[in-house]
């Protein structure tokens, strides 16, 4: 069965380490003539310039599954939503500010970055992602009761400190939450139905796709299970350990255009073999 669909995370995948699109990836993925759906712990919005560089139309994937959304001129067209609940936020919020009051704490609605404090973790992020932060108390933004927050974001550069956080996380009990590590310095919270590997399967039920026919690209432990979800997995260079073991390829890393080498070596070469 031929590959007809492709799969890709943004950060530490598509994109380089300035959180670039390179022209080489761009028109790799737009000579496929492939649908391709982008999927990234990212806010819609700062997903847009990648999606309107490769003029993709159909369902893209943001905050880790949170979001489903289409490219609807220069803003996002909204598809399906899983935000998290609020009582679990403030629950959440109110008790990780008790335990490790130093932490780097976030949280982001459809069009805000909600930040606690400026610290070296929000300037890497603004700067890659250019989005600028809201300083705000997360826990007075939670008492506004229309507010609908997709993600909450926790960051240290202890990695020790951030084993702690998410063992506390976890010893909460909170059913209804998803805890992810897209990057060696922060855990991501969703709701627990907004996951990569269940948005995709969503858009591909709506495709009428199978699994068989899906391509991923990917590097982060937040990637894993979507990659073990389709039959053509594809690590990056520069993908954690866990990534690379359980896919069928390993191309070249993000910043030397893995995505473009993988579809070259891997999937049409695939395609070609099954066509």
């Amino acid at each position: 069965m031929m590959i007809k669909y492709i799969v890709s995370d943004l950060d530490g995948t598509l994109l380089d380490q300035a959180g670039q699109l390179s022209e080489k990836n761009s028109s790799a993925l737009t000579k496929t003539e492939l649908p391709v759906t982008l999927v990234s712990a990212r806010a819609p919005q700062t997903m847009m310039p990648s999606i309107q560089q490769l003029a993709l139309t159909g369902p893209q994937i943001a905050f880790n599954g949170g979001v489903i959304f289409k490219a609807s001129g220069d803003f996002p067209l909204i598809l399906a939503e899983h935000p998290l609940k609020r009582r679990t936020a403030q629950q959440l919020v109110a008790a990780l500010q008790t335990e490790f009051p130093e932490i780097s704490l976030s949280g982001y609605d459809l069009q805000n970055w909600y930040v606690q404090g400026i610290d070296d973790q929000v300037t890497a992020e603004a700067t890659l992602t250019h989005q600028s932060p809201r300083l705000i108390n997360l826990s007075q933004l939670l008492t506004n009761p229309v507010l609908k927050l997709f993600k909450l974001v926790v960051a240290s550069d202890d990695p020790e400190r951030l084993a702690q956080i998410n063992t506390f996380i976890n010893d909460l009990a909170l059913t209804d939450i998803a805890v992810q590590q897209s990057q060696t310095q922060s855990l991501e919270i969703t709701a627990d139905c907004a996951t990569k590997e269940q948005a995709l399967a969503t858009i591909l039920e709506a495709e009428q796709l199978t699994a068989e026919q899906v391509a991923a690209f990917g590097d982060g432990p937040n990637d894993q299970a979507m990659l073990q979800s389709v039959a053509h997995p594809i690590a990056m260079q520069n993908a954690v350990e866990s990534v690379q073991a359980i896919s069928q390829f390993v191309t070249k890393s993000n910043v030397h255009d893995g995505v473009s080498y993988g579809i070259k070596k891997y999937i049409t070469k695939f395609n070609r073999k099954v066509g």
